[in-house]
């Protein structure tokens, strides 16, 4: 089963961490990329696709996307995150609640149905805060079985927020846009309240302040801070010619008064200014009506399919016919998909499927459209790759309770995002991944006997109860062999004829996708919130401890007080720790050979050991490591009766299993750091990505120096 290696897009602001040395993009080449050291811009390094795609799995790659942008670099310095899941959360809904006024009201605006003015956008706020209330009313709302959401009757209490008025929305509308369309730049801002006296400046400093602005609208590219201190710096020459000659000094403009400066010139010629083209196309990509999808991960649409598995539909007249056994047991088989799809190769880059939907189903199925797949299809013995991924441009969704939950948003809008929710009732408006739940529908589910059918006629003398031969596990494993084998690889009428899998390879080498979060960023956006005591040893987890020399600096001026922390289920070899409201950071775990581990696998290795050795206070690390291999062995023939099947195990879960350990397992001592340490990852079922030792990528060889031209 051969792999292709995907076509990064990386742009020269990105940075990369390769082999523990820092990166920035010098020059893209057909097949590959050559990338300068920061720490010596002279010192360049050819990198294939092929050799990039197999560093990015390693455990020590890194990818900061737009690292280096002046527009990022001032959002983070202005609101001291990089991430909306940096934030506290009281601010994170705050964030999240902002954000929605504003990318509403700016695809208002594109639409031609909204303008600035205080009518208009009194019109405009109106409508958004009815959907919103629509939206509040579902999610406290317990959904059906059938996965919907009954209306809320009259009189049901609801918390929401008094909606903004025009001059406040204006007001966030510029903090977006001047954040380069960046929901952190939504951040309050309580710590930072300027000057708010009002004063009239004289013509002289009227126009000191227009070429301020027209000097920010410049390709340079300053921000808006470094326009300010710049025209001070200006004012405070020209006051010092000014003093001796008696005359009195100029004011100096405050910095909102920049920025309303700034504001007044139309946006087009900012972003035109500043970007080019390109960028201010970028502005109106949150619209995302009438656009052309051409590359890939261009636009994804996400959304919930109800899979038909031995469901009877009651107005054939079958189902009363069952015994009420049989009733539980076709109850019981209700199950639902979140498959998330590319609209321009129509490739499935992620799918899971769950008793119930949930935020933590959609959120599993976008995790899958951002890492590679290739266990989901070794698991299902698939004969083709499943190695689709990267970070998406645009995610669209609809405006069910489970895609408009804050985790599901937040998590679009960390990835770099946009997020677009067409209204309810509308699904052509996703056309895409509706034909796609036709088709799985009508090709996927046809060839097994347990599957209902749509009439009576079509049934015939068919007996579903009777048949029940397609079980959840088997479910799993076909749905995935016949996307990877079949699907893609099949003709598709909306690309031309083209496969699936061939316009990927094609779209992709052409524009390149933009890479995936490393794990640190994944584990920060996708990861299991917990929160634990900082002492001595780190912090506890699943028996397990995690330490570092900041989570230790943090305890030693807080104390041993709780912290939050992230925890990615399918690997313990990291957590992260919030300290300090100042973002998240990374903590490795105490014990060798965790990283890549999945908690399942310790799970079921700790409760081996509780069984056997229950009356013991310790377990030495040979039996350990025998017991996690142990648990390999087991977990590699289950991952086929698995698979796709939602495992998110919640904080509450995580929290319980934590409190019934009841073993403790010794600290890791010197001895673990040899090469003689017992291996836990000696049996991991293959995913794909190599460890650093067995990686074909040699340690960095001496580089090429490429000399800069005699000018």
């Amino acid at each position: 089963m051969n792999q292709l290696s995907p076509t990064f897009r990386i742009a020269p602001e990105d940075k990369l961490v390769l082999r523990g040395v820092e990166y920035r993009l010098r020059r893209q080449l057909p097949k590959g990329y050559v990338f300068a050291r920061l720490d010596d811009p002279q010192i360049v390094e050819e990198v294939t696709h092929e050799q990039l795609h197999e560093l990015s799995q390693q455990p020590d790659f890194r990818f900061e996307r737009g690292a280096f942008d002046v527009t990022a670099v001032a959002t983070r310095l202005a609101s001291d995150a990089n991430f909306v899941s940096d934030l506290p959360l009281n601010e994170q809904e705050i964030v999240l609640w902002r954000r929605y006024f504003c990318a509403g009201f700016m695809k208002m605006e594109a639409e031609a149905i909204a303008s600035r003015s205080d009518n208009s956008m009194k019109r405009a706020i109106a409508k958004l805060q009815g959907e919103l209330l629509e939206q509040e009313a579902a999610l406290t709302q317990s959904p059906r079985s059938d996965g919907t959401s009954p209306a809320a009757r009259a009189g049901f209490k609801m918390s929401v927020r008094k909606p903004p008025s025009p001059r406040t929305l204006r007001n966030w509308l510029a903090m977006f846009e001047q954040a380069g369309l960046r929901a952190t730049g939504l951040r309050p801002a309580y710590r930072h309240c300027g000057d708010r006296h009002t004063e009239r400046f004289p013509a002289e400093v009227r126009k000191m302040l227009r070429l301020a602005a027209l000097r920010y609208a410049s390709e340079t590219r300053p921000s808006a801070v470094d326009v300010h201190k710049r025209l001070l710096a200006d004012i405070e020459a020209i006051n010092h010619d000014r003093a001796p000659a008696g005359m009195p000094p100029l004011p100096k403009p405050s910095y909102d008064r920049v920025l309303r400066e700034i504001r007044s010139i139309p946006d087009f010629e900012v972003y035109a200014g500043r970007h080019g083209t390109a960028a201010a196309v970028r502005k109106f990509a949150i619209v995302g009506s009438g656009a052309e999808i051409e590359r890939p991960l261009q636009r994804v649409e996400i959304d919930e399919w109800r899979i038909n598995l031995m469901t009877i539909v009651q107005d054939i007249g079958l189902f009363e016919t069952l015994s009420p056994e049989q009733q539980d047991e076709l109850r019981r088989r209700r199950f639902w998909a979140c498959i998330a799809i590319d609209v321009a190769t129509r490739v499935i880059l992620g799918m899971r499927i769950a008793p119930n939907v949930s935020a933590n189903l959609a959120l599993e199925t976008l995790e899958m459209v951002v890492t590679p797949k290739h266990s989901f299809a070794v698991g299902a013995d698939a004969e083709s790759a499943w190695y689709q991924h990267g970070t998406p441009e645009e995610v669209c969704h609809d405006q069910g309770a489970t895609f408009m939950s804050s985790a599901f948003r937040r998590a679009i809008i960390d990835l770099g995002c946009n997020a677009d929710a067409p209204p309810a009732g509308m699904p052509w408006l996703r056309g895409t991944i509706e034909r796609f739940f036709r088709t799985i529908d009508q090709q996927a589910l046809a060839p097994f006997s347990g599957r209902s059918f749509s009439n009576v006629v079509e049934k015939g003398d068919y007996d579903p109860a009777a048949r029940a031969s397609l079980t959840v596990e088997e479910l799993c494993r076909i749905l995935v062999r016949w996307v990877v084998d079949i699907y893609h690889n099949a003709e598709h009428a909306g690309l031309g004829g083209e496969t699936p899998a061939n316009a990927w390879k094609r779209l992709a080498a052409k524009y390149g996708i933009i890479p995936p979060p490393d794990r640190h960023v994944r584990r920060v956006i996708f990861g299991i919130d917990l929160r634990r005591v900082m002492s001595s040893r780190g912090v506890r987890v699943l028996g397990l401890f995690f330490n570092s020399l900041e989570l230790q600096q943090h305890r030693r001026k807080a104390g041993g007080v709780a912290i939050d922390i992230k925890l990615d289920p399918n690997d313990l070899g990291y957590i992260s720790a919030r300290v300090d409201d100042h973002g998240w950071i990374p903590v490795r775990c105490m014990r060798p050979g965790t990283d890549g581990l999945p908690s399942s696998i310790w799970q079921a290795a700790t409760a081996d050991l509780r069984r056997r050795f229950a009356a013991e206070a310790k377990l030495n690390d040979a039996v350990l490591a025998a017991a996690v291999r142990d648990a390999w062995d087991m977990a590699s023939k289950a991952q086929q009766r698995t698979g796709i099947l939602s495992t998110r195990p919640t904080t509450e879960e995580l929290d319980r299993i934590e409190r019934h350990l009841g073993i403790g397992f010794p600290a890791p001592d010197e001895r673990l750091n040899s090469s003689s340490a017992p291996d836990l990852m000696a049996k991991a079922i293959p995913s794909g990505a190599r460890t650093a030792e067995t990686s074909p990528i040699a340690p960095a060889k001496p580089s090429r120096v490429i000399k800069p031209r005699s000018q």
